[in-house]
């Protein structure tokens, strides 16, 4: 139509715009093209430069600011499961910078992988981190971190998420960012990184809040984009925290009703710094004071010691007995304790949560510097002997009573509960050589304590919590200590833990551990509480999910197939012989040993 109006508008309202805009695409196709091909040149010379002189730079990334603080912070391990979104973490772990300072654990399930963290957390007594998968990893790291927060051991879990900052509408379909939430109860601090800018503030900030009392797990996230984006490598810098500790008149009140006690009491079950056992001893000498164990999760304090009075729930201590006549109860990393309705009641913790609302005084600290502090204030008051003398008296008929229980069934055939726990401390040797971990075996817990003599700070650990599936803790306490460690568990625990697991990385890893699986061929614990509740299953002897031997589990098969040594024992006659054979192999070894189903049969059973 323009044409034939004779109209020549149209070369400069079309032809001339639509040939301007044709050149500068052109243009910019060009101009791409040079400068991807100047690049790729120019890092063909870099890629020949380096090979030639053996070095490669690789990008600076919040993978690197995420090691280089575990580093700093003295951590030479990182346990996890590998993933494909993680990828920039494991590649800086497998870099030269790197390979040679900090080392990953592979566990192969989250659950496996959050024990030996917590393990490590707990022995090493500083923060441990967890890598996990942003999907599956929370929901199977819950229970252990649940563990560490309310016994409040520092953790530190890191995890990645697939979809990147661009793509986040994506969110509402995969839900990859909101599986972090289930642990946000679980966990001191939650924190998603949204610029990688800013890490080396944020990464030093959780690993301080993991740390600083009370303690807890503290979780990371970030986009897969933000991880692996370069970044300006900055100076971490180094701050150093201090404990809380209580006022000094608070502690000259409390050092006061103590020396005036006339039946002075410490109750103790979760003294986790090492160190603080010296104090202990030290206080108790001086104030003559009855030491009793609730339920110990650690080393509390020396077994043969003169001042050891026994455990809660234990016949022979006849401690709720001697509390009811002291005058001031002392507890010392109890959580909760009990209740003292007789005496002054004086709670010293770390952990708000453990305190119990009737105690007279509440004292947030932690053991080492509150006992510290009352060491000062005691002086040079010399050792309460009288007390002592007392005391070691009935220390003494209170073990003469437990050897009495012991010979009544130290010749069963079968291995009893008090043989095998008299047998380990035959090699235990007061924990000088070795470390217990004992997983919640709860038919066996009575005769642990009775048989076991716990001397050496750090020679014994049991589960945080009544949850079985706990003996993953053990491979971090071995990384932990010099000492060899003797994981002791019952069968029933041995398959919630996922033993199969725990000895690959065992074998994977070459860390020489002592498994000794309890196969009494039942959940005893379980079974026990059924018969005690006393209607058709126990009419009928018929136990529902507690039974383990149709099929029995072949667990020296299951360590064999894992290439891990394994040995048997069916008879008591042979028990010692045996655990001198596995504690002389030097690398991961199982031993099953075909036990009594109960310590102690329920009433009637």
């Amino acid at each position: 139509n323009t044409l034939n109006n004779n109209d020549e508008s149209w070369l400069a309202n079309d032809i001339v715009p639509s040939f301007v805009a044709l050149a500068f695409f052109w243009f910019v196709r060009a101009s791409n093209y040079f400068y991807n091909l100047i690049q790729y040149r120019v890092d063909t010379i870099k890629y020949v430069r380096d090979f030639m002189s053996g070095k490669k730079q690789y990008p600076y990334t919040l993978s690197s600011v995420l090691l280089d603080s575990l580093i700093s912070a003295g951590t030479p391990y990182v346990f996890g499961v590998a993933g494909s979104a993680e990828r920039d973490l494991y590649d800086h772990l497998a870099r030269d910078e790197y390979k040679d300072q900090i080392t990953f654990i592979q566990g192969n399930s989250e659950y496996p992988a959050a024990r030996m963290s917590l393990g490590y957390a707990r022995a090493a007594e500083k923060v441990a981190p967890l890598i996990m998968h942003v999907q599956l990893g929370p929901a199977n790291a819950a229970l252990a971190l649940l563990d560490a927060n309310t016994s409040k051991i520092p953790m530190f879990v890191f995890t990645v998420g697939h979809i990147s900052t661009a793509n986040d509408y994506r969110e509402v379909l995969y839900g990859y960012y909101r599986t972090p939430e289930l642990l946000r109860e679980y966990c001191k601090h939650v924190y998603r990184i949204g610029d990688g800018a800013n890490a080396d503030k944020i990464i030093p900030r959780a690993l301080r809040l993991a740390s600083t009392p009370p303690a807890g797990p503290v979780f990371l996230s970030v986009a897969q984009d933000v991880i692996e984006a370069p970044l300006i490598k900055k100076t971490l810098k180094k701050t150093q925290y201090y404990p809380p500790s209580a006022p000094e008149d608070t502690v000259h009140d409390v050092t006061t009703a103590l020396k005036n006690a006339e039946k002075p009491v410490i109750i103790t079950q979760k003294t986790k710094n090492k160190e603080s056992i010296s104090s202990l001893i030290e206080v108790a000498e001086k104030l003559g004071a009855a030491v009793f164990e609730m339920r110990p999760c650690y080393m509390n304090f020396p077994y043969s010691h003169p001042l050891h009075q026994g455990f809660l729930g234990d016949d022979a201590s006849m401690m709720r007995q001697y509390l009811k006549s002291s005058d001031v109860v002392l507890t010392l990393d109890c959580f909760y304790a009990p209740d003292i309705d007789s005496a002054l009641h004086i709670q010293v913790s770390d952990n708000p949560l453990a305190f119990n609302e009737n105690a007279d005084k509440k004292i947030f600290s932690t053991t080492e510097s509150f006992l510290k502090a009352v060491l000062r204030k005691l002086g040079d008051t010399p050792n309460n002997t009288n007390r002592i003398d007392y005391l070691r008296s009935r220390h003494e008929t209170m073990r003469n009573k437990w050897l009495d229980l012991l010979k009544e069934k130290y010749n069963d055939d079968t291995p009893s509960p008090q043989r095998i726990w008299s047998e380990i401390n035959q090699v235990f040797n007061h924990g000088k050589d070795y470390v217990v971990y004992f997983a919640p075996a709860f038919t066996q817990r009575m005769s642990v304590h009775r048989y076991l003599e716990r001397d050496t700070p750090g020679c014994y650990y049991s589960a945080l919590s009544a949850a079985m599936g706990s003996a993953g803790e053990a491979i971090g306490i071995q990384l932990a200590e010099q000492r060899r460690v003797l994981c002791v568990l019952g069968d029933f625990d041995a398959h919630v833990s996922q033993l199969p697991t725990l000895l690959w990385t065992c074998a994977h890893h070459n860390i020489p551990i002592v498994w000794i699986v309890l196969d009494n061929a039942t959940g005893a614990t379980v079974k026990g509480a059924f018969w005690r509740y006393g209607k058709y299953m126990r009419d009928k002897r018929t136990f529902v999910g507690v039974e383990l031997d149709e099929p029995r589990t072949d667990w020296v098969k299951i360590a064999e197939a894992n290439s891990v040594t394994a040995l048997q024992c069916e008879h008591s006659s042979d028990l010692r012989s045996c655990l001198e054979k596995a504690v002389s192999t030097v690398k991961p070894v199982l031993l099953s040993v075909k036990t009594q189903a109960f310590e102690k049969p329920p009433e009637g059973y």
